[in-house]
């Protein structure tokens, strides 16, 4: 039952236990509400209302926004912290002020019934389905998420990586986009992305195609996906995986949504790999906000006259990133090995480069020698030698892995 503290938000219980029942995997459906609230009236990242919200209590929280409390009557309840020095006044008063013109009770119950329509769930910190690696976001941390899909493969995002990269890709990008996730997918990783054009989309279609999870993390609110063009590709994803938002259904993505939505990109996965990416592009942010949480990044070289490759070639000059140039080097960025580790310590720089060129389809002996950057008499010979052992076969298509 809400006890008097709770009139302030104006809440009809037995409204809100109707509204979330088959929206909540928690049993605590006030938790759930305020924390919906939380999503609707802060933008993502708010580190100012995740502070809040860590020192007074979700719930707690709320109240006091929703009172007639001014900044500095709520900064005396607050410890004294690194954060409370002489801005946080001028800073909290202006998110009040926002805080306040969003919080109404009819939106945040007009976006639940939006996400009930869409067949969605509501997941908050005290949902068994919570991915506790978010929690390294600190205060930046999000009051909830709204997904779409099958809810399970949250519980699969603590073994899987990103794959992120230009919206643009070159013929290049996507072969190597096709070939990372295969070799992410033998390692039983889920592959998580943002849903975009180009990388994204690739690794998202990969990982589907090879019977794999994949999480597409959007920037705006579940019944507002975007890029329209990738609809067909967010049914499959919601069909087999999973759709994640930050932001509850009818907000719509922005600039700066779109920035902050890749802090969930990174700190979900284990690792982050980048495949073709402008010096100055979202991708490059991705990489940061990993660097920030403690994950690992890989990036993949292209030719040095690619703009599209300038920044992975930047972020591994700048050791931001480990250099990916076969798919062992993927071992040493997630700290696992596969069956690639038996076979190949007898296997000869000529073997290992047509092995690794290989990727999840049939292969001609043309595009293997020009992605392992062998003669074709090399490539031949190679690939003779792995047939012995039983890792290649010569199909009448082409060569394929055994």
């Amino acid at each position: 039952m809400l006890d008097e503290r709770f009139d302030l938000l104006k809440l009809d219980a037995e409204l809100v236990q109707v509204e979330l029942q088959n929206l909540s995997a928690s049993d605590d459906h006030l938790f759930d509400f305020v924390s919906a609230t939380w999503s609707l009236i802060c933008e993502p990242g708010d580190t100012i209302a995740g502070f809040l919200r860590t020192q007074l209590g979700t719930v707690e929280a709320l109240v006091q926004v929703v009172s007639s409390a001014s900044s500095k009557e709520l900064i005396s309840l607050l410890p004294t912290d690194e954060y409370l020095n002489q801005n946080l006044q001028q800073t909290l008063s202006r998110s009040l002020e926002v805080w306040r013109s969003r919080a109404m009770q009819a939106d945040v119950f007009r976006s639940l019934q939006l996400l009930r329509n869409l067949g969605g769930r509501l997941i908050t910190s005290k949902s068994n389905f919570w991915p506790e690696q978010l929690n390294d976001l600190g205060i930046g941390t999000p009051a909830a998420l709204w997904v779409l899909g099958d809810i399970e493969t949250l519980h699969k995002t603590t073994a899987s990586v990103s794959v992120v990269g230009s919206r643009i890709v070159s013929e290049y990008g996507k072969q190597v986009t096709k070939d990372i996730v295969a070799a992410l997918v033998r390692r039983e990783k889920a592959i998580v992305s943002g849903g975009a054009v180009g990388v994204d989309a690739l690794a998202h279609e990969q990982a589907m195609n090879l019977g794999a999870r994949t999480v597409a993390v959007m920037a705006g609110g579940l019944d507002r996906l975007y890029p329209s063009q990738n609809q067909e590709l967010f049914q499959r994803i919601q069909d087999s995986g999973l759709l994640i938002s930050e932001v509850a259904p009818g907000v719509s993505p922005t600039k700066w949504r779109f920035l902050q939505r890749n802090r969930l990109i990174a700190a979900l996965s284990q690792a982050t790999v980048v495949i073709e990416a402008g010096v100055r592009s979202g991708t490059i942010n991705t990489v940061h906000h990993a660097n920030d949480v403690g994950r690992p990044v890989g990036a993949i070289p292209g030719p040095i006259t690619s703009v599209r490759s300038a920044g992975c070639h930047e972020l591994i000059k700048e050791g931001k990133a480990q250099l990916i140039s076969i798919p062992r080097d993927l071992d040493d960025l997630i700290g696992d090995t596969d069956y690639f580790e038996q076979p190949i310590k007898s296997l000869g720089a000529w073997e290992i480069r047509a092995l690794d060129s290989i990727g999840n389809s049939v292969s001609s002996i043309e595009e293997i020698s020009k992605i392992a950057g062998l003669a074709r008499y090399e490539a031949e010979l190679a690939l003779t030698k792995l047939a012995k052992q039983g890792l290649v076969a010569l199909t009448s298509n082409g060569w394929t892995k055994c």
